[in-house]
């Protein structure tokens, strides 16, 4: 009965230990992301602007995909999910989040999709579509 009983639990203690490891749709962006440069339009032409030192944000994805600021906080607009590369990604936090206060102050109706394109450790967000507003981050 204690050799049933054990076998239980550890099959039980196993399965809890899966909660973290990532969904591998998004395994590629988990971790923490500088912003690296933000485009913007100069003389009729798209270019990218280095951010400058020190005035850098950050954006770390969690394990279940879910967004947070450069203050741990939930991103507050594509709580729902993005596309990742062309391929929509729904988030569903597998753990509490902490309320961002910031969020009861953004209309996020116009910019409820965002769009990365990852490619190795450089992840460019898109934000917004048609408008389209860029900006690059690097993995750290």
């Amino acid at each position: 009965m204690k050799r049933v009983f054990f076998v239980l639990v550890l099959s039980l203690t196993s399965l809890a230990c899966k909660k973290d490891d990532p969904d591998p749709a998004i395994e590629s962006i988990v971790g923490k992301w500088r912003l690296d440069a933000y485009e913007k339009m100069v003389s009729g032409e798209q270019i990218w602007e280095k951010v400058p030192a020190g005035q850098s944000s950050y954006l770390t994805f969690r394990f279940d995909g879910v967004m947070l600021d450069s203050k741990d906080l939930p991103m507050c607009c594509a709580q729902g999910g993005y596309y990742l590369n062309g391929a929509f990604f729904g988030i569903k936090p597998k753990s509490s989040l902490p309320h961002n206060p910031q969020c009861g102050l953004i209309d996020c109706i116009g910019c409820s999709t965002l769009n990365f394109e990852q490619a190795g450790d450089e992840l460019i967000i898109t934000y917004c579509p048609p408008i389209s507003t860029r900006a690059k981050y690097v993995k750290i």
